[in-house]
């Protein structure tokens, strides 16, 4: 198996801004500027209409707090393969999210 397309720096870069994201979503806190908050829905879509799997492990996990083993279950794969969609995943998302 391949390895991931994003180095660690830039995996924790993308997981803070999922926290206050995550925040936004679970609790109602907004750390967020409208500003921020469109921009994010807008790498979301973008996110969503070229990796849509990715995406949804993305969601899933970080979101909706739904474990890698229960989607590799799910789906028929291995842990490990989740694990670098999630991480292709967060390199798409940065890309889209430095783009605009």
């Amino acid at each position: 198996m391949s390895k991931a397309l994003i180095t660690d720096e830039e995996y924790r870069r993308f997981e803070d801004i999922i926290f206050k994201v995550w925040r936004v979503y679970e609790f109602g806190e907004n750390d967020l500027t409208d500003k921020e908050i469109k921009h994010i829905n807008e790498v979301f879509e973008q996110l969503n209409a070229e990796h849509p799997r990715e995406y949804k492990i993305i969601v899933r996990h970080h979101l909706k707090r739904v474990y890698y083993t229960t989607m590799a279950r799910e789906q028929g794969v291995s842990e490990g393969y989740i694990r670098k969609l999630a991480k292709n995943g967060a390199y798409y998302f940065l890309q889209f999210y430095d783009e605009k």
